[in-house]
C-alpha cells in the first residue's frame, strides 16, 4: 500500500513547504531568490513569479541593503557562517506594499557547487504583538480600577472600544423600565442617556435571547435594521456584545459597534468577555457596597434615635432626682429629725442614688456604643498640667538616667483638663522611656499667632526612622518593637492621644531633630484666664527631682478618667494618702516599679494589658512582689469576683464605687502599713 512517502523527494518537499504555515523562502550563493512557498506569497504579498531570481535583501529589507549588510552577506557566500545563522532572531521585513513587518526569522545555512545556501523559514509576530499589547492594556485597566463605580464603568467601556478599534462602545443597564447608558466611549453627542428598551438589540442581549454573546457581522441583514432606533440613526452596520450579571441577573450589555462590516476574531470574543466579566463583578461589588451603606445609615438612625431618646430621659430624670435627692441630704443633716424619720431618709437617698446609677451606667453604655467623649473644655493653665505630670514621672526619669527639663510655661490652654493630662503624661513618659542614659527631656511652649499655642515634648532619644513616621499615630502600630526591641506598649497612646487633642479642637504630630531626637508636638486654642496663670520656672529651665515622700502612698491604675478623678475625690479625705493616677496599664506597672507604692488600686477591663495580665507582671516582680493589689472593677459576678479572688488580688471591689467599703480598704492598708500611727481625719486634705 503506497503512502505519501512513496512520492519521489522533490514532490514530497513541495507538498511539505506547500502545506507549511510559515514562510519558507531560499536565497542561493548570488542573493537571489531561488525559493518561495506559497506561505510566503501570502504574508508577504509577492507572487513567486514576481519575486524568484530576485535579489532578496533588495527586495524585503526595509531600508535598503547597507555597507555592513553587504559585507555580511559576501563572508556568508565564502563559508556559510554568520550572526544570524543557526539562530532564531527577530527581524524586520517589508510587504509588498511598503509596510515593516515584525518577523521571527528561523536562519540555516548549506553548501552546493556555486557556494552556500540560505533557507529562512518567517513568522509573523504581529499577531502575536498585537495580542501581547491588548493583554497588556487589558490588565492595566483591570490593575487601575478604583473605588467609584461609575469612573470603573468609563475605564471598562473605554478600553473596550479601544482595544477592537471600533466606532463607538456602549454599556447600557436596564434600570426600571428604561434602557440607560451607564458607559459610553465615542459615542454621539446627540446619543440619549435612557430610551424605552423594546427594539434594541442591547435589550434583547439582556434578556437573553442570542445567549451570552451575540455578534452581528452585518446589522442590514437582521431585523435591528428596522426595529433599532440607533442602527438606523448612526448607520451602524456591524455589532459584537456580551451580557453583564449582577449575581445571576443580567442587568446590562456591553457591546461594540462599527460603521462598515465587522467580523470579530476569537480573540475579539474573549476581549469582550473578558470585559463584560469585569463590570459583572463591578455590578456585584457596587450592590454589596449599597447595601453595607444603607445598613450603616439604618444603624447609624437608630443609634442617633437612641441616643436623643436616652438624652431626653437623662434631663426628665435627672431633673426630678435632683430635687428628691438634694432635700433628702438637707433633711437627713437636720438635727431635729427621729431616729424613725432619720432611716426613712436614709432609704430616700439608698434608692435614690440607685437609680441615679442606673441613670448614668446607661448613658454611659450609650457614648461608648456611639463612639461620643464627653469633654470638660475651659481654661487650663498649662504649668500647672506639667507640673502635675512631672512630679507623678520624676522616679521613672531618675530610674532611667534622664533630666526632666521644663522651660518657663505661663500659657493658658483651652482643653478638658483631664484629657490634657492624659496627653501630655503619654508623651513625657514616651520621651523618657525611649530615651538614652544620660539624655533629657524637655517641655516648652511656642505662641503660634494671637489664638494658638503650640507645646513640644523634645528629648535626646535615637528618633524616628523616615519609613516609620507615617505609622505614628495609626492605633496598634509597634513601633518600638523595631526602634526599642523588648520595650512594652500596646501601640495605641499616639493614637488615642491625637484623637483627643482632635477633639479638643487641636492638632498634633511629629518633627525630627537635627539632633537626632524626636519633637512631638500639639497644638491648642489659646485661653484667656482671669488673674495670671502659675508660672512653671522663671527663666530658662528648671531640672524636677521627685517630690516628699507620703506616709502612705496609693497607685490608681484605670484607663477611664472619670474613675480616676472620681478615686481622687474620695481619697481627698485622707491628707495622709498620696494618689498616683496611670490613665495605662504599661504606665502603670511603670510607676509601680519606681514608686513602690503601699498600695495598688487596679482596674480589670484596659486596652493591650487587662488587670490579670498586670498582676501576673506585679507578682512577677521582686521590687512589687508584696505590694498589695485591690481590684477596682466593673465584672461584678460571682464568677468574676471568684475568679480574681483565684488570681491573687489581695481584695476585690465592684463598680459602681461603694465609698464606704473602698475607704475601709484603704483604711486597712493604711494600719497594716504604720499609716495610722501618723492620723488622718475624715475632712477634705486643706
Amino acid at each position: 500500500m503506497a503512502t505519501s512517502l512513496d512520492q519521489p523527494p522533490q514532490a514530497l518537499v513541495t507538498a511539505i513547504t506547500s502545506a507549511a504555515r510559515d514562510a519558507i523562502v531560499m536565497m542561493d550563493a548570488h542573493g537571489r531568490i531561488v525559493f518561495w512557498n506559497p506561505a510566503a506569497e501570502s504574508l508577504l504579498g509577492y507572487r513567486a513569479e514576481e519575486v524568484l531570481g530576485r535579489e532578496l535583501h533588495a527586495c524585503m529589507t526595509p531600508h535598503g541593503v547597507s555597507d555592513a549588510m553587504r559585507a555580511s552577506l559576501e563572508r556568508f557566500f565564502h563559508s556559510g557562517t554568520g550572526e544570524r545563522v543557526g539562530r532564531t532572531v527577530e527581524v524586520q521585513a517589508r510587504h509588498r506594499d511598503g509596510t515593516p513587518m515584525d518577523m521571527e526569522l528561523s536562519l540555516s545555512a548549506f553548501p552546493s557547487g556555486e557556494g552556500w545556501h540560505a533557507v529562512g523559514i518567517l513568522r509573523d509576530l504581529g499577531g502575536r504583538k498585537r495580542t501581547e499589547a491588548r493583554l497588556m492594556r487589558l490588565n492595566d485597566c483591570l490593575a487601575r480600577l478604583g473605588p467609584d463605580y461609575r469612573d470603573n464603568i468609563a475605564s471598562i467601556t473605554q478600553v473596550c472600544g479601544e482595544l477592537l478599534e471600533s466606532d463607538a462602545a456602549i454599556y447600557h443597564r436596564l434600570e426600571g423600565e428604561r434602557l440607560c447608558v451607564l458607559g459610553g466611549w465615542r459615542t454621539p453627542k446627540d446619543m440619549p442617556a435612557e430610551d424605552d428598551p423594546e427594539g434594541h438589540v442591547c435589550y434583547d442581549m439582556i434578556r437573553g435571547v442570542h445567549g451570552d454573546l451575540y455578534a452581528a457581522p452585518d446589522l442590514a441583514r437582521t431585523c435591528y435594521a428596522h426595529t433599532d432606533p440607533y442602527v438606523r440613526r448612526y448607520e451602524l452596520r456591524a455589532y459584537l456584545g456580551h451580557v453583564v450579571r449582577c449575581g445571576d441577573a443580567p442587568v446590562g450589555s456591553l457591546c461594540v459597534v462599527f460603521r462598515s462590516e465587522y467580523t470579530p476574531t476569537e480573540e475579539d470574543r474573549r476581549v469582550v468577555g473578558i470585559l463584560a466579566a469585569a463590570l459583572s463583578a463591578e455590578e456585584g461589588r457596587h450592590k454589596a457596597v449599597c447595601q453595607w451603606r444603607r445598613a450603616k445609615e439604618e444603624a447609624e438612625r437608630a443609634s442617633r434615635a437612641k441616643s436623643e431618646f436616652l438624652s431626653r430621659m437623662s434631663h426628665e430624670l435627672r431633673t426630678p432626682m435632683n430635687a428628691v435627692l438634694g432635700f433628702s441630704q438637707l433633711l437627713e443633716a437636720d438635727p431635729a429629725l427621729g431616729g424613725e424619720q432619720r432611716a426613712h431618709v436614709h432609704e430616700i437617698l439608698r434608692g435614690g442614688r440607685h437609680l441615679l446609677a442606673l441613670i448614668n451606667e446607661v448613658l454611659d453604655l450609650s457614648r461608648v456604643e456611639s463612639g461620643r467623649l464627653e469633654l470638660s473644655m475651659e481654661p487650663v493653665p498649662l504649668g500647672e498640667v506639667v507640673d502635675e505630670c512631672i512630679t507623678l514621672l520624676a522616679p521613672l526619669a531618675r530610674e532611667a538616667g534622664v533630666d526632666l527639663q521644663v522651660h518657663p510655661l505661663d500659657a493658658v490652654l483651652v482643653a478638658d483638663r483631664i484629657r490634657l493630662k492624659q496627653v501630655l503624661i503619654n508623651l513625657i513618659s514616651n520621651a523618657i522611656k525611649y530615651n538614652r542614659s544620660g539624655g533629657w527631656v524637655q517641655v516648652l511652649q511656642e505662641f503660634t499667632g494671637s489664638d494658638a499655642v503650640r507645646v513640644q515634648v523634645r528629648d535626646t532619644g535615637p528618633g524616628i526612622p523616615e519609613g516609620l513616621r507615617q505609622e505614628l499615630f495609626k492605633p496598634f502600630s509597634r513601633l518600638h518593637e523595631q526602634t526599642h526591641p523588648g520595650s512594652e506598649g500596646t501601640g495605641i497612646g499616639l493614637a488615642i492621644c491625637q484623637r483627643l487633642v482632635g477633639l479638643m479642637q487641636g492638632d498634633m504630630g511629629y518633627e525630627a531633630m537635627e539632633s537626632g531626637g524626636s519633637c512631638f508636638w500639639f497644638q491648642l486654642q489659646r485661653g484667656r484666664w482671669s488673674t495670671p496663670a502659675p508660672r512653671s520656672g522663671d527663666e530658662g529651665f528648671i531640672e524636677r527631682s521627685a517630690p516628699e515622700p507620703y506616709p502612705f502612698t496609693l497607685l490608681h491604675v484605670d484607663d477611664n478618667p472619670s474613675n480616676l478623678r472620681l478615686v481622687e475625690q474620695a481619697l481627698s479625705r485622707r491628707p495622709a494618702v498620696r494618689v498616683i493616677s496611670a490613665p495605662s496599664a504599661g504606665l502603670g506597672l511603670e510607676l509601680a516599679g519606681v514608686h513602690r507604692p503601699d498600695l495598688i488600686v487596679l482596674d480589670i477591663n484596659m486596652p493591650g494589658l487587662n488587670g490579670y495580665q498586670v498582676l501576673e507582671q506585679l507578682r512577677g516582680d521582686p521590687v512589687t512582689a508584696t505590694i498589695p493589689v485591690v481590684a477596682l472593677t466593673a465584672n461584678a459576678t460571682e464568677r468574676d469576683v471568684e475568679r480574681g479572688r483565684r488570681a491573687g488580688f489581695d481584695d476585690y471591689l465592684t463598680k459602681p464605687l461603694d465609698l464606704e467599703r473602698f475607704l475601709g480598704a484603704v483604711d486597712t492598708r493604711m494600719a497594716a502599713a504604720g499609716g495610722l500611727r501618723r492620723g488622718f481625719t475624715d475632712q477634705p486634705a486643706g
